[in-house]
């Protein structure tokens, strides 16, 4: 299982970008999001709050002014 977060710019439809976070963990991803981890299904925004924890997971960057980010775990 892979977890991905997907960023859109805030004006568009279209995935900008997706970055591959499968290295936090399923564990990690579902707490910061709130979800159980055997629960953890399905598409879930990220709040800065959240983005600025899994900056710190991931240390990659990310732009909540410019974009909307959204987390989740795929098949693959």
């Amino acid at each position: 299982m892979r977890i991905l977060v997907t960023e859109y710019r805030r004006d568009s439809d279209f995935p900008e970008r997706e970055t591959d976070v499968t290295h936090i963990g399923l564990q990690a991803a579902a707490e910061l999001v709130d979800i159980p981890v055997d629960r953890f299904a399905d598409v879930y925004p990220l709040s800065e709050k959240q983005l600025e924890a899994l900056r710190k997971l991931t240390r990659e960057t990310f732009d909540p002014d410019g974009h909307e980010y959204f987390i989740e775990a795929v098949e693959g």
